[in-house]
């Protein structure tokens, strides 16, 4: 992408308390509509300052980081699990 910004018509619309579409109804205004409505409704509990301060991005980030390791730690498990079955199966067998 080049540095020179591009001119972009901003919708004209106003979304009432109830989520309705007040101004042109159009399929762009529609998508925008439903997803302001989704943003808002994700961040129920987050206070605006928060969300002007990057929250979303550092939640992000920690699930980036998080992840990987829940995931390494349930496979570990489930491995675990599986040779405690086996070694249980073993015992019983050779009693």
């Amino acid at each position: 992408m080049s540095g020179a910004s591009q001119s972009v018509n901003p919708p004209h619309f106003v979304i009432s308390s109830e989520g309705e579409i007040l101004g042109e109804d159009t399929p762009e205004n529609q998508e925008l509509v439903r997803r302001v409505v989704a943003c808002v409704n994700a961040c129920d509990g987050i206070t605006t300052e928060e969300l002007e301060n990057g929250i979303i991005n550092d939640m992000r980030n920690a699930i980036a980081q998080a992840a990987p390791l829940l995931q390494e730690r349930s496979q570990m498990t489930e491995l675990l699990q599986r040779e405690i079955r086996t070694e249980l199966a073993s015992r019983k067998k050779n009693s």
